[in-house]
């Protein structure tokens, strides 16, 4: 298959990345980010965000990952040393950089203790959680690809079916104790959905040619979802945990919809093209926009949101523009080559 790239799938990875930044821009919870707390529309609008935006970010990234020859020349020292100069090395030189700036700036949020900085590179580290847990996610599909193990629908339906198992039972019972190294839980939470990014590219063929009872159940699902997301914002906590636990089986043929459409927006495959550049400095945006907006005495949600937004979203454009000018900062901070 042609690695020419998908101008459909540059557009959805644009506006996952969007969704990333916004959702940080607003914060996870009412103590982060913006400190929002229900019933601002913003929060609802995170319940909406949180739903998709890294199942997104994580199917496209099985979809880019199926363009390439299985299981490719090498062996798996290469293919992993390969990976991990993307993605490891990325992670901890920002990560290193992200946590000396929120130790010694004033009014940042989360700020940690310089005697743990190492746990940064071994435990999960704020939004550098995600790079370990993709690392792995490769791996392991490395590995299956390697074993002819994902050649059919009928085999991904097994492995897929074991990923959501797994994804069920994560940080549950015996494994709520098991320290969370290298993001592994992450994986386990992400994998369903990178499986479902490599389906979408890899049985793209049978999946168009399928009848509409298979057109029908994935719109179900997909509107079943909306119905999810209702209850995680109206529900009592109870019931939000248990709507959250079913998210997975509602996302994945959401996954599917959105990986099958053929529309394309040009500022959205533009923004695409600089996703994990935005994706390693926005935190310096989202934070710093913040701060620099509480210097100048603006505190209106209406001004800030957005002002942070755009700055989260356009100051690692200009990063990356200067960074890949220079070899050293290329490899350490953008893992370019």
């Amino acid at each position: 298959m042609a690695n020419k790239k998908n101008m459909s799938i540059e557009t959805l990875r644009g506006i996952a990345i969007l969704l990333v930044v916004v959702g940080h821009v607003i914060g996870s919870d009412p103590d982060g980010g913006m400190k929002i707390n229900f019933p601002h529309p913003l929060r609802y609008l995170y319940v909406w965000i949180d739903y998709i935006q890294m199942p997104l970010f994580t199917a496209i990234a099985g979809w880019v990952y199926a363009l390439k020859p299985v299981a490719a020349p090498g062996g798996f020292s290469t293919f992993a040393r390969k990976k991990a100069l993307r993605l490891l090395v990325p992670m901890a030189a920002v990560g290193t950089l992200y946590f000396m700036v929120q130790y010694f700036m004033p009014g940042t949020n989360g700020k940690g203790e310089l005697g743990r900085l190492w746990r940064i590179y071994v435990f999960p580290y704020t939004i550098y959680w995600y790079l370990p847990s993709l690392f792995l996610m490769l791996v392991a599909q490395w590995w299956i690809d390697r074993c002819k193990g994902m050649e059919t629908l009928r085999q991904w339906g097994v492995w897929c079916t074991v990923a959501v198992l797994l994804s069920l039972v994560n940080d549950r019972g015996f494994m709520h104790g098991l320290p969370n190294l290298f993001s592994f839980k992450g994986a386990l939470g992400q994998l369903p959905y990178f499986f479902a990014g490599v389906a979408a590219c890899r049985f793209a063929p049978y999946i168009r040619q399928a009848g509409w009872k298979v057109r029908s159940a994935l719109w179900s699902g997909a509107l079943a979802g909306i119905g999810l997301i209702q209850l995680v914002w109206l529900s009592s906590a109870g019931m939000a945990s248990i709507a959250r636990d079913l998210y997975v089986v509602t996302v994945l043929p959401t996954l599917f919809l959105l990986l099958g459409m053929k529309w394309y927006n040009r500022f959205f495959s533009w923004l695409g093209g600089y996703a994990y550049s935005i994706y390693l400095f926005h935190g310096f945006g989202t934070s710093g926009g913040r701060i620099l907006l509480k210097m100048a005495g603006v505190g209106t949600i209406v001004l800030v949101f957005p002002a942070a937004t755009v700055l989260a979203t356009f100051f690692p454009v200009l990063a990356d523009k200067v960074m890949s000018r220079y070899r050293g900062m290329r490899v350490l901070l953008l893992g370019k080559r």
